[in-house]
């Protein structure tokens, strides 16, 4: 699809307020698809669909559910009358999506929600995802323990998912214009036990220090976790000799079971 003709025929121009950046390049909007392995039986979740320049790809081979805040944008789709297609005009981070049937995600997704969209889709039953984010989230989204790039949406998404930046695209392959480049990101979904909140909690609450060691930085967060210091300072030798960013996912189950002692 050629973004700039359609934007033209409907007399609309993007909106950088609300993160309206839209993959330009027809050879890369079928290649986000292809990603995908779309069969028969499929049904997909697109976020921000815009003017359905990935839309129409995926429905070509399957159901599509497509979120568009934006009601300019979603009056489009609906008057392209594609096959295929269910619209919904809502912002995402308001819709029930346990309540959408889907078992694979495709999206360019709006860049300013990017951490908060991420972890609502890590709280649902899927199989597949194929999404576009800043080059540098989603460097961050394969940070390793022991590296700066280290973090709780590191530890989260490679918790719960197999993750596989597969593609890294320059900022010229939208419109309009980006200022930083961007990437491809394969997240595989795992089969793994369920972390609770207050495991997740600790993570957050300890990455707001990442740089401190692990018993500094939980005794300065003791008040988030509803911790009084002093008891945080009993336990500090069963806690990890390590800095924040240095812990991995077996490091953040012993803190949870020694600060479990207090909690």
């Amino acid at each position: 699809m050629n973004v700039r003709k359609v934007l033209e025929k409907y007399n609309l121009k993007p909106k950088g307020y609300r993160d309206q950046i839209f993959i330009a390049d027809e050879d890369l909007q079928k290649r986000v698809v292809d990603f995908a392995e779309l069969r028969d039986g499929d049904r997909v979740l697109e976020v921000g669909a815009g003017v359905g320049n990935l839309t129409e790809h995926i429905a070509e081979i399957c159901p599509v559910t497509a979120i568009e805040k934006d009601g300019k944008l979603s009056a489009v789709l609906n008057h392209m009358e594609m096959p295929n297609i269910s619209v919904l005009h809502r912002d995402v981070m308001s819709v029930h999506l346990k309540n959408l049937s889907f078992n694979k995600i495709i999206s360019n997704l709006p860049y300013s929600i990017s951490t908060p969209l991420t972890f609502k889709f890590l709280d649902l039953d899927w199989e597949l995802a194929i999404l576009v984010y800043q080059k540098e989230f989603a460097s961050r989204m394969v940070g390793e323990p022991g590296t700066m790039d280290n973090s709780r949406l590191a530890l989260k998404v490679q918790y719960y998912c197999d993750v596989e930046i597969l593609e890294e695209v320059p900022s010229e392959k939208f419109y309009p214009e980006p200022v930083t480049d961007s990437a491809v990101v394969k997240l595989q979904k795992k089969d793994v036990e369920e972390k609770s909140t207050g495991f997740w909690k600790i993570v957050k609450a300890a990455f707001h220090h990442k740089r401190k060691l692990v018993k500094n930085s939980i005794e300065d967060s003791a008040g988030f976790l509803g911790l009084e210091e002093k008891n945080i300072k009993d336990l500090e030798e069963s806690l990890p000799d390590k800095r924040v960013y240095e812990c991995g996912i077996d490091d953040f189950e012993k803190i949870e079971t020694v600060l479990g002692e207090v909690m």
